[in-house]
């Protein structure tokens, strides 16, 4: 089974094209859509696999997609309007991926965290944003559940390529 914490937004349907089931999509940058093994959506609350057919580039990140499976407008329209994700390994960002504005918490999850004396070791679930300080949502290896602050101050490495965070924590952060 899909869950949420595996998978990533790359983009979202819009309306059928035609009547053979293609429907319009855009997709975000980063998103290659011939190296996904799948497209996933959310039907009724469950994340669903669907295998791309046919891929025709309409603008920058406008495309034309066909799924196995959506063979007529009817269909094609039961999934208009839903936001696309794919799995989170699956997709690779690169430094090009970031604009000027720099890095936003949502691009890491997936990452793995770790800080340098191996205190801390695991995975950005996810992050939560219900307050003005944002925090990385961390599963960590020993089957704890941490909250990380997100803070340039704490964050002492990047490595987009490998997936990977590097995080010097104030002592006593990680018993709270």
């Amino acid at each position: 089974m899909i869950t949420e914490h595996q998978i990533t937004e790359i983009g979202r349907f819009n309306q059928p094209h035609g009547i053979k089931g293609e429907i319009n999509a855009v997709i975000s940058d980063g998103a290659e859509l011939d190296d996904l093994s799948c497209i996933i959506l959310d039907i009724d609350g469950i994340f669903v696999p669907f295998f791309i057919s046919g891929v025709r580039q309409r603008g920058s990140h406008s495309f034309l997609i066909m799924i196995d499976g959506i063979d007529n407008e009817q269909k094609a329209a039961s999934i208009a309007n839903k936001p696309i994700y794919a799995l989170s390994d699956e997709i690779r960002l690169t430094d090009d991926d970031f604009d000027e504005d720099g890095f936003y918490a949502e691009d890491f999850i997936g990452f793995e965290i770790s800080t340098p004396d191996g205190e801390l070791n695991g995975t950005i679930a996810d992050i939560d944003d219900s307050t003005e300080n944002v925090l990385f949502i961390v599963n960590a290896d020993n089957g704890k559940t941490h909250l990380v602050p997100v803070a340039d101050e704490l964050i002492t490495d990047i490595d987009i390529d490998n997936r990977h965070i590097t995080v010097d924590l104030p002592s006593g952060l990680l018993e709270l």
